[in-house]
């Protein structure tokens, strides 16, 4: 840990959505770690959840409550009561191919945080999780400029049109979500103006440690799944860019203190990756395992230029010290260090 000015001193209250999930369990943790209280919404009780985070920090550090429907109005009211600062991770992720599914679900929650957060004075910065899918969707092999203000307009007139091939559709609906739910928010913000401060990450393809064994882990699982030969990660993600899970919680902790930053859109893009990089990766780490599946041919790369990820990497190193962005390999080798694979 650096020093820095902070927005929110040591043993304030911070609300965490979803706090059982991937990102969200290390956004946690890493609050836990640097000295804050976190409250974690969870849609139905999980006590694994309490007992992860009452071991590690003691009792009274770590307390959950119940918002089991995130565009209910008002559904926050309750859960930023007290707090300075608010982590919103919680997503939709129902893998829908209906845009009504998931769409307004996505942009309501986001707002609805928002609202809530201007009722409590004691808030004084909110953290939005976005996605990269909010920018642009990975296609190998095609040159693209991404920005602060790219915003990815293709996936939601794609998802609303019904437009891509079948298989492809509940990627492009939640890149559609992502990308309403994070300028819809930006939008509300700006046009009232509220007592806090703002901030969103887009992170990439997650990758890393799994704080324990009940987290799903999203894209760091799907990625690990080709050591049991569970080729769909291979079907459903085109080559692109990856970040440690630890490296994206600590952008999301980094933006809600930093008092330095404020309006920012956070790019989480640590490298890029293709399958042949992944599987050969895996054979290095596992070279007994028989059932890794054969790499795809001519698979191609992401050659997006992402021109605001190095501002994220040097706001994690001028935060927390250390050397930037973890490696594609050793976010494999700490997510195998879970034994799930073994």
């Amino acid at each position: 840990m650096t020093s820095t000015e902070r927005r929110i001193k040591q043993g304030e209250w911070v609300l965490v959505t979803g706090a059982n999930g991937y990102i969200a369990s290390h956004v946690t943790d890493v609050l836990l770690e640097e000295g804050y209280n976190v409250r974690g919404t969870v849609r139905a009780e999980k006590p694994w959840l309490n007992k992860l985070f009452d071991d590690k920090y003691g009792k009274g550090r770590f307390e959950t409550v119940l918002v089991p429907v995130l565009d209910a109005p008002g559904a926050y009211d309750e859960a930023v009561k007290g707090v300075a600062g608010i982590e919103h991770v919680a997503a939709v992720l129902n893998w829908s191919s209906d845009p009504e599914d998931v769409i307004p679900q996505t942009v309501a929650g986001s707002v609805n945080i928002l609202k809530a957060a201007a009722k409590e004075s004691s808030v004084k910065s909110v953290v939005i999780t976005s996605s990269s899918s909010a920018a642009l969707l990975p296609a190998p092999n095609k040159e693209e400029v991404i920005d602060e203000n790219t915003y990815n307009d293709a996936a939601v007139q794609a998802a609303w049109a019904q437009s891509a091939p079948e298989q492809e559709r509940p990627f492009v609906v939640y890149a559609a979500s992502k990308t309403e739910g994070e300028r819809e928010s930006w939008k509300w913000y700006n046009e009232n103006k509220p007592q806090f401060a703002l901030n969103s990450v887009l992170p990439n393809m997650n990758i890393g440690t799994f704080l324990a064994p009940e987290i799903e882990g999203s894209t760091g699982a799907w990625m690990l799944n080709l050591l049991k030969g569970d080729d769909m990660a291979l079907k459903m993600f085109p080559p692109q860019w990856h970040v440690n899970v630890r490296d994206c919680a600590r952008i999301h902790v980094a933006a809600l203190l930093d008092a330095k930053v404020e309006s920012e859109r956070l790019f989480a893009f640590a490298g890029t990756f293709n399958w042949t990089d992944v599987i050969g990766l895996l054979h290095k780490l596992r070279p007994e395992n028989k059932k890794i599946p054969k790499a795809p041919e001519n698979e191609g790369r992401d050659l997006s230029d992402i021109k605001p990820r190095k501002k994220a990497e040097q706001l994690l190193k001028d935060f927390f010290g250390g050397p930037g962005w973890t490696s594609l390999e050793d976010s494999l080798v700490m997510g195998l260090a879970s034994g799930r694979w073994d």
